[in-house]
């Protein structure tokens, strides 16, 4: 099965990730960001929805939304279906190969992903992340249209074992001025691994190291009751601008299945080399997709 992150990016895309983290705090992305801005494709006449402005308030504040929905309950369950029938696999642990997540060959895994021409083919997905609502929010946020970049869909597991990475505190400086939409596609409590905010970190000017920090380390610089649990019921996106800092809370008696996409201001070095698939049509807006679809 083919790797879904080949981290074989575009020399431009590797500089600018590697000179991210010294932009350092909000207000020095958001000056390159202004500058990049007006060189990259608008809509004209763009006005965003009331809904939007408030969605884009908060990445703004807080680092994160409140929970909204795009999808009717039966398209959450099928696109759910579609991803349960797939096969998976854990990069960890690639001498398991391909499985489908009732039939997990080891209790070592903790983490089983899907590649590219998987997610991208899933019902409703392409919809969904080009929903008009994300994509109001994304240009008043970027003040030009996103790119859709650095998707990914994966299981994490319900296991006693050590936390992986991601289930550390951390930063994504994967661009210059980004933020991400998590869809939750399984009941999220807080056994199931939601996703754990520090509001307003975005803005701060510690622990700024592209590194995994301790609970103990953020607990003793923003208070220890200051991360936020973002649970859910399946269906329920919210976005976060991630280089606040963030983890994942590991599952502890419920797998989770989550799709992340990122809407970020230029590409990443996260993404594939070449698109994916057709744009059906040319349905969705060729400059947003061009990361994943071929127009």
């Amino acid at each position: 099965m083919k790797v879904p992150f080949n981290n074989k990016a575009r020399w431009i895309d590797d500089v600018i990730w590697h000179q991210i983290p010294r932009l350092k705090i909000e207000p020095r992305r958001k000056l390159a960001a202004s500058l990049v801005a007006p060189f990259r494709p608008r809509t004209p006449g763009f006005t965003p929805s009331e809904q939007a402005l408030s969605l884009k308030t908060q990445l703004e504040t807080r680092g994160y939304t409140d929970a909204f929905r795009l999808m009717t309950d039966e398209q959450v369950a099928a696109m759910r279906r579609y991803f349960e029938e797939q096969p998976c696999f854990d990069g960890g642990h690639r001498q398991y190969g391909s499985f489908t997540i009732d039939k997990v060959p080891s209790p070592d895994i903790q983490m089983a992903r899907y590649v590219e021409e998987q997610f991208l083919a899933a019902p409703h997905l392409l919809d969904t992340i080009n929903h008009p609502l994300v994509l109001e929010v994304a240009e008043a946020f970027h003040g030009c249209k996103p790119t859709i970049d650095g998707m990914s869909v994966w299981w994490s597991l319900a296991r006693p074992n050590p936390r992986i990475s991601t289930q550390n505190y951390h930063r994504d400086y994967n661009q210059v001025r980004h933020f991400k939409m998590f869809l939750y596609l399984t009941d999220t409590d807080m056994g199931g691994g939601p996703h754990i905010y520090v509001p307003a970190s975005q803005h701060g000017q510690e622990l700024l190291e592209r590194r995994n920090h301790s609970d103990a380390e953020v607990e003793a610089v923003y208070g220890a009751s200051a991360p936020v649990a973002l649970t859910g019921r399946a269906g329920d996106c919210f976005l976060a601008d991630n280089i606040g800092m963030h983890k994942a809370l590991q599952p502890t008696h419920s797998d989770r299945l989550i799709v992340v996409t990122e809407y970020t201001l230029l590409r990443n070095r996260f993404g594939p080399l070449q698109p994916v698939l057709p744009n059906p049509d040319r349905r969705y807006d060729p400059y947003i997709n061009r990361v994943y679809l071929r127009s």
